[in-house]
């Protein structure tokens, strides 16, 4: 596995713990994080903050869900790589993230291992 060399991956997370788990797998990993737990905070902290590489979305987000927080993101960066990260596995669910604009799809709990992977498709 990769390190990645302190590049920013913004964390949309709703949930405190599953944040600080996260934090916990990226920091040995050499990844430095923004975190937003809500859709409103993700924009505001993806526009403000240029640095940003990789945006990981929870997509059961209270008020704007993160479909739409991808779509939002979407016309501020085509380009940026987005990985869904949610506990919707079925079929539908994966097809509504790709539709708003998402790169890849990773369910919850989350693998890290997979995630590194993915990680690595698109930072490496």
């Amino acid at each position: 596995m990769s390190e990645f060399n302190g590049q920013k991956i913004l964390v949309v997370e709703d949930n405190f713990m599953s944040y600080k788990l996260i934090e916990a797998h990226f920091s040995r990993k050499n990844l430095g994080l923004v975190h937003a737990s809500d859709g409103v905070s993700a924009l505001r902290l993806f526009e403000k903050e240029k640095d940003i590489v990789l945006v990981l979305m929870d997509i059961q987000l209270p008020g704007m869900s993160g479909l739409e927080v991808t779509k939002a993101i979407r016309e501020i960066d085509p380009q940026i790589p987005v990985i869904a990260a949610t506990a919707n596995v079925f079929d539908d669910d994966k097809i509504a993230c790709f539709q708003a604009g998402c790169n890849e799809y990773i369910s919850k709990p989350i693998d890290f291992p997979g995630l590194f992977r993915l990680l690595e498709k698109h930072l490496v």
